[in-house]
């Protein structure tokens, strides 16, 4: 029987191609290269995420969803397009990370204020007090968000109603507490969304975020509170309350 023949060595170009037809390994992950000195800390990376993360949310206060891309991102942050890539995929996932974090400083500052009472009038107070700091301190952020609340393409609108569904819960909660019966859906979100309005209207409307145009908010928003939360017996009591909370009833 003839002895078997050996197999000759591959050559170079052999081995390339040979190794070209071998499978990938799914299980690595691609190195994103960019120009520049890369940071060399979670310090600095941080810094980096955090700088683009600015710039998303000041971009997005000017320009709007729709109109947000990596391109004014990149022109207002002077960012490279691999830097911006190598910390998130896309336009989307930072502004999620932006909306999930504004509402629920709102979410948790009104909340807080709320619960800091038994007085249903002192919570009223305290919540709306709340919602004027959360209002100052987002600034421009609040004039894309409130655009957008009706947006079905934006993810401002999904995340508004998750809070109209947490403040309706908690007025709920409030109701039962002091042993009224629950109020109507209607009720509700007129109240939320009246309150709302009057916030964005105090930000940016003609006289600016003064104080007078928060006392004028603030009396429209307490007439809310009184005429759709209050019972016949806050209403038997209108004027009392009016001149113990200092808002106007004529």
């Amino acid at each position: 029987m003839p002895a078997a023949k050996k197999k000759a060595p591959l050559k170079a170009p052999a081995i390339k191609r040979a190794a070209a037809k071998q499978p990938a390994n799914e299980s690595a992950t691609p190195v994103r290269r960019s120009r520049g000195r890369p940071p060399h800390t979670d310090a600095d990376m941080q810094a980096v995420r955090d700088s683009i993360r600015q710039v998303t949310e000041k971009v997005y206060a000017e320009h709007g969803y729709h109109a947000l891309t990596v391109e004014l991102i990149l022109q207002e942050g002077g960012f490279s397009r691999p830097t911006f890539y190598r910390y998130y995929n896309n336009t989307d996932e930072v502004l999620e990370l932006i909306l999930v974090d504004v509402n629920e400083q709102l979410i948790q500052g009104v909340l807080s204020a709320i619960r800091s009472s038994d007085n249903p009038m002192l919570q009223v107070e305290a919540g709306l007090l709340a919602f004027r700091h959360w209002v100052d301190h987002a600034g421009p952020t609040v004039r894309a968000i409130f655009t957008e609340l009706h947006d079905r393409h934006s993810p401002a609108s999904v995340h508004r109603q998750r809070v109209l569904d947490t403040f309706s819960a908690e007025l709920q909660r409030v109701a039962k507490t002091i042993g009224r019966k629950p109020f109507s859906p209607y009720q509700l979100e007129t109240f939320v969304i009246g309150v709302e309005y009057l916030g964005y209207r105090y930000r940016f409307g003609p006289e600016g975020p003064t104080d007078e145009a928060w006392k004028q908010a603030r009396d429209a928003m307490f007439r809310l509170a009184l005429g759709l939360l209050g019972s016949s017996l806050e209403w038997g009591m209108a004027a009392q309350i009016a001149a113990m909370f200092q808002f106007s009833l004529d």
